[in-house]
């Protein structure tokens, strides 16, 4: 019998194994043992190594598709513009994730079949069912309905409905928790299978419990909402979830070439702050840069005071509040969290300092020319000590100045103006923001947060949860001392939203001051300064400060970098945060799916028809078996276009 894709191949088998470490390293023989002889926790250790992905897939997937789709940082505009390659998701992906499906499964059925033979083996059967209910909701949260009879040996997988896949991964999820025996401790060969918690069963349990209040969230959009509620409120009754970072899933972050190694740490890979990012960490918390560092005071700039306006040479088509002006500084006050993630150009006091040898180029600080449309003129750009987002979109046309800018098309002129993504991504670790995370203690809280916001039973108050959800971040980036201050503070950021969770006015526009970057000799002029119309937003509250805006920026902001696919789902599901529309002037966007686009969309507002949905199938998929390659998309429900709305997203006709 034919089979949908040779990626969703059998695995063989392999026999006289004593580590987890031998079975990654020897081929796989299936004359050499039966399956049944094997130990599920060499599959499920195999498991959680592929879907950490390789540089080579970590690139394709983390850095140009979530990190970009979720604006988390700034690349080669690739996503965020409705672009893909086919040889990404074919040839890096698409495999990964079937591997890592398939090694899951099998060490469920192993873990099953041998559950009578050992106590531990009972709780690995609960532990692989956890596990293979995340790459699950990975694989469905990427491209849309799933087969989830695909991991079988010997069956023709057929693919579900979303609905029908998100219903298993949640009854999976409840079965395996409540399976768990929290009185069976694995020995130490055991333990040694899992790089993340040592299969301790309290920690499991927290784990799928949290899951599942993740993937119930998701529901809210859909007909299944009742069943999210249910769900989320006996995941959460009895406060055993992840709260703590003893207990977030996250796994030491290497360096080199291996499924473990860092998804930033590649040396050409720009990430550089992105325009949306900038625009929600300045000015939030009213925490100053002089309190967070007192080297830096002297860079500073007041709150009121929008940059150097270069209007001839920035691009005007965004509804970005700060297109068009170049801050040549740091916002007076800043994101606590903000100088933890990025590094400064030339800041070579701060922790996360960035060595050109972390980039492969020097990071001169010198700055870039602006130039004329022939490729001449003399405005040099400062670049160290700044604080400024790269737009999105597709970089080589997002002008006809855009594209003569040293400032855009050379690597050398990005990387000594925008803030970069600190050492501690560049180069991995074993603790701390090296260290990668799947599952912060911070998201239990907001989506705690979010549900008792919706009337849930969460055992907190919407306003506790969310706050809890800040400390929780702070914690992990070593900054709680500003948490009480952060809390209190009713400042907004330049998108128009405050930290205090009270604190729901609505920003007004404000007198601002610039500098005319043509003639700088006229000193500071004044504008009004317009925060987005929120009449013209993507969601739907059509608020930007109310209670539900804070609770989504404060989870966003917590989740990047590392978790930007979450990132992502929230957006695609509440259109939240706020993200500023691509800037590119040119009529259409050059072999983007993002076809409803129009230069001068920005005009008229936003919708979800601007922001990718999805990943498309391989053309691998298709090849393999074109009549259930058409039965996905018909359970999809339009094409395979990345602008394809999902089933529990905000852009999907129900």
């Amino acid at each position: 019998m034919k089979t949908i894709n040779k990626l969703f191949i059998g695995i063989g088998l392999v026999g006289g194994l004593t580590s987890c470490s031998d079975f990654d390293e020897v081929n796989i023989d299936p004359s050499k043992t039966p399956i049944e002889s094997t130990l599920p926790e060499y599959f499920l250790n195999s498991s959680m190594g592929k879907i950490q992905m390789n540089p080579d897939v970590a690139e394709r997937i983390w850095v140009y598709n979530w990190a970009d789709g979720a604006r988390a940082c700034a690349d080669i505009g690739m996503l965020s513009a409705g672009l893909y390659s086919d040889a990404f998701i074919s040839g890096s992906y698409y495999p990964s994730i079937s591997e890592a499906i398939k090694y899951a499964t099998v060490a469920v059925d192993i873990a099953n079949k041998r559950s009578e033979e050992s106590p531990f083996n009972k709780n690995m059967y609960q532990f692989a069912r956890i596990w293979r209910a995340l790459i699950i909701a990975q694989f469905a949260d990427n491209f849309g309905p799933y087969p989830l009879n695909a991991a079988q040996d010997g069956v023709n997988p057929i693919f579900n409905s979303e609905k029908e896949t998100y219903d298993f991964i949640l009854n999976e999820l409840n079965q395996a928790v409540k399976g768990i025996d929290l009185s069976i401790q694995p020995n130490e060969t055991q333990a040694s299978c899992d790089r993340a918690y040592g299969y301790n069963p309290a920690k499991w349990q927290k784990l799928g419990n949290s899951l599942r209040m993740r993937y119930a969230m998701r529901l809210t959009n859909t007909d299944l909402k009742s069943k999210a509620k249910t769900e989320f409120e006996d995941a959460c009754k009895g406060g055993n979830y992840i709260k703590t970072m003893d207990d977030m899933l996250w796994f030491k972050s290497d360096d080199g070439w291996n499924d473990f190694t860092g998804p930033f740490t590649r040396s050409w890979n720009l990430n550089a702050l992105s325009a949306t990012l900038a625009n929600l960490m300045t000015n939030l918390g009213g925490v100053s840069i002089a309190e967070q560092r007192s080297d830096l005071a002297q860079y500073t700039k007041p709150n009121e005071y929008l940059g150097i306006r270069y209007n001839r040479h920035f691009v005007e088509n965004t509804d970005n509040p700060t297109k068009q002006y170049w801050l040549d500084g740091i916002p007076e006050n800043l994101d606590p969290r903000a100088l933890k993630m990025f590094w400064l150009v030339n800041d070579t006091k701060a922790e996360n300092q960035i060595l050109s040898s972390d980039k492969g180029t020097s990071i001169s600080g010198e700055g870039a020319k602006l130039l004329d449309r022939n490729g001449s003129g003399e405005i040099i750009i400062k670049g160290d000590f700044t604080w400024n987002g790269l737009p999105s979109g597709i970089s080589t046309s997002w002008s006809d100045t855009w594209a003569f800018n040293r400032l855009v098309t050379t690597s050398s002129g990005i990387r000594s103006c925008f803030p970069l993504l600190g050492a501690q991504y560049c180069r991995g670790g074993e603790t701390g923001l090296g260290k990668k995370v799947f599952y912060g203690a911070w998201e239990s809280y907001f989506l705690i947060a979010e549900a008792a916001l919706q009337g849930w039973t969460t055992g907190m108050t919407d306003k506790a949860a969310y706050e809890d959800g800040v400390r929780a971040s702070f914690e992990y980036f070593g900054i709680s001392e500003y948490a009480n201050a952060y809390l209190a503070s009713e400042d907004y950021n330049r998108v128009g939203t405050s930290v205090s969770y009270e604190h729901t006015t609505e920003p007004t526009s404000f007198e601002a001051k610039y500098v005319d970057g043509y003639n700088t000799k006229a000193g500071e002029q004044k504008v009004t300064y317009n925060y987005p119309d929120a009449s013209k937003i993507l969601y739907k509250g059509h608020k930007l400060n109310d209670k539900l805006t804070k609770i989504i920026t404060q989870k966003y902001l917590a989740q990047v970098p590392y978790v930007v696919l979450e990132a992502w789902s929230d957006h695609r599901r509440l259109g939240l945060p706020f993200f500023d529309m691509i800037a590119n002037e040119s009529t259409t966007l050059t072999g983007s799916d993002m076809t409803e686009w129009r230069n001068n969309s920005w005009q008229s507002g936003q919708t979800w028809k601007y922001y990718p949905q999805r990943l498309r199938y391989p053309s691998s998929l298709r090849d393999a078996d074109k009549t259930e390659y058409d039965h996905a998309l018909q359970l999809l429900g339009g094409e395979n276009t990345t602008m394809t709305p999902l089933w529990w997203s905000m852009g999907a006709t129900k």
